[in-house]
C-alpha cells in the first residue's frame, strides 16, 4: 500500500504510530481515499481509546507549532484530536440522561476551519481537521459517508444515518402545530415578533425545540415534545424535564466553550459560529448569530433521519430572526 504522498503531486502524506502495523491497513485507505476526495481536509486522525494510531495529513500542511522536538509527527498531527475527542466524551457523558443515545458525530465550524467527531464503534474514533468554514461541510459530507462504509464493511455493524438520511427533504408546513412556547423578553413588539416566528418553523416532523438565546440567556424557547407524534419518541423522558435537560446542557455547553476553543487554537482562534451533537435520535445544534454579545440560536430533533433537514430548518428560523 502506498502509504506516502507522491512528491510531484503535493498529495497526502500518512503518519503512523510505531504500534499501528499492518492490521490498519484498510482503515488508513479508507482515510486516503477520503481525503484526497476533499481537497479542504487538511488531516484525518484514527485513534482508539483515545491512542493516536495514525493520520492522514496534506502533504503541504505545516506541522503545528509549538512541538517539541523530540515529538513523533503523528502525535503532534494527533494531539488537537485527541483533546477533542475527550471533551466530546465529557460531553456524551452529559447528553445520556436525555435517552436519546450515543454521540457519534459532533461538527464544530469557525471562518477559517473546524473539526469533525466520528464514533466508528466504541473506543475507535476518527477526527477531521479542514481549513475554512465551508470546506467543515464538505469534510463532514465524505466523513459521514466513510463512517457508514466502514461500519458496514469492516466491523459488520448497523446503519446509524450520522448526519442524517440524505433521501429527506424538508416538507412544506401548512398547518401550525400547537406548541409549548416561552417568551422573557421585556418589549412587547419583541415578544410578539418572536412568538410569531416559532410556529413556523416547529413541528413534529424534524424542527422539535428551539430557543433563543441573548447575552447568554433564553429569550424565546418553544417546543411540540408534547404532539402525539412524539409520544413513542420521547416516552423515556417527560417533556417538562426534557426541557430542563435542554436548558442544563446549554448551560453547560457555554461553560466549556473556552475549552473548545483551547483545542481548535493550533487550527484557528475564531470564534465558534456552530456546533451540531450528532446522537444516535436525533441532534443538537447550536448556531452562533453574534459569539461577542452572546446571541446564539439552539435547535433539537430527536428523529435521526431528519437532522439534515431540521438543520435547514433551523436556519430558516434563524433568518426569520435577522429580519426587522
Amino acid at each position: 500500500m502506498k502509504r506516502d504522498a507522491d512528491a510531484a503531486g503535493g498529495g497526502l502524506k500518512t503518519l503512523v504510530a510505531p504500534h499501528a502495523g499492518r492490521g490498519y491497513d484498510y482503515l488508513i485507505e479508507a482515510c486516503r481515499d477520503t481525503a484526497a476526495g476533499c481537497p479542504g481536509i487538511r488531516s484525518l486522525t484514527h485513534l482508539t481509546n483515545n491512542t493516536v494510531d495514525f493520520a492522514v495529513r496534506a502533504a503541504a500542511a505545516e506541522p503545528f507549532r509549538g512541538a517539541l522536538p523530540w515529538d513523533d509527527e503523528v502525535e503532534v498531527e494527533g494531539r488537537p484530536a485527541q483533546r477533542f475527542v475527550r471533551w466530546v466524551l465529557e460531553t456524551d457523558a452529559t447528553m445520556r440522561q436525555l435517552r436519546t443515545g450515543e454521540l457519534m458525530r459532533v461538527l464544530v465550524v469557525t471562518r477559517s476551519g473546524g473539526m469533525q467527531y466520528s464514533r466508528l464503534r466504541d473506543g475507535q474514533y476518527v477526527v477531521g481537521m479542514a481549513t475554512s468554514g465551508p470546506d467543515c461541510d464538505a469534510m463532514d459530507t465524505v466523513m459521514n459517508d466513510m463512517a457508514t462504509d466502514l461500519r458496514y464493511r469492516l466491523f459488520d455493524l448497523g446503519t446509524e444515518f450520522p448526519g442524517g438520511d440524505p433521501a429527506q427533504h424538508k416538507r412544506a408546513l401548512t398547518n401550525h402545530v400547537p406548541l409549548t412556547l416561552q417568551a422573557t423578553t421585556r418589549d412587547q413588539e419583541d415578544e410578539n415578533r418572536l412568538r410569531g416566528i416559532w410556529p413556523r418553523h416547529l413541528n413534529p416532523y424534524d424542527l422539535h425545540y428551539a430557543a433563543y438565546y441573548r447575552d447568554g440567556t433564553p429569550v424565546c424557547a418553544g417546543d411540540c415534545f408534547e404532539h402525539a407524534e412524539l409520544s413513542e419518541a420521547l416516552v423515556a423522558v417527560p417533556a417538562q424535564n426534557r426541557r430542563a435537560m435542554y436548558r442544563d446542557l446549554v448551560f453547560r455547553l457555554q461553560a466549556s466553550l473556552a475549552d473548545l476553543a483551547q483545542i481548535l487554537e493550533p487550527l484557528t482562534t475564531d470564534p465558534v459560529e456552530r456546533l451540531v451533537l450528532d446522537v444516535q435520535q436525533g441532534a443538537v445544534y447550536l448556531h452562533w448569530l453574534d459569539a461577542a454579545a452572546g446571541a446564539f440560536v439552539v435547535g433539537v430533533t430527536v428523529r435521526q433521519k431528519q437532522v439534515a433537514v431540521a438543520e435547514e430548518r433551523l436556519g430558516d428560523l434563524i433568518r426569520d430572526l435577522r429580519r426587522r
